[in-house]
């Protein structure tokens, strides 16, 4: 014989709360990006400061993720167009990233379409 407990609708609220807590504080967002995306992929960091990318250049093996984010007072606008590759990821307000995964082999230039001085280029072997 099964003992039943009633739950309230405040009991689960509660609970849910404590595992979103405890799987944020459990797995690094990384990693949940990484599962998300597929198996594994590298992730690089590029930021963007004083209407540049930092670093400007890069050299990254096929499938590599760059986590672009934000850090400038202005809003940006992450682009890629080429034939073998396009991106676009809307205004990017201040403090916000975006991810570009590169899934093509060949010489990108990131752009801003905001400030066309920005330039990135990523060469992926």
């Amino acid at each position: 014989m099964a003992i039943r407990i009633p739950l309230r609708k405040e009991d689960w609220i509660g609970a849910a709360a404590a595992l979103v807590a405890f799987v944020a504080l459990a797995i690094p967002l990384s990693h949940i990006m990484r599962k998300t995306l597929g198996a594994p992929h590298a992730v690089v960091d590029v930021t963007q400061r004083n209407r540049h990318y930092y670093p400007d250049k890069l050299m990254i093996p096929l499938g590599t993720v760059l986590h672009i984010t934000n850090n400038d007072r202005f809003t940006h606008h992450v682009y890629v167009k080429s034939p073998l590759m396009n991106f676009d990821s809307g205004e990017e307000p201040v403090g916000t990233s975006v991810n570009l995964e590169f899934d093509h082999s060949g010489t990108f230039d990131v752009q801003c379409a905001i400030h066309p001085t920005m330039h990135l280029w990523v060469t992926v072997k």
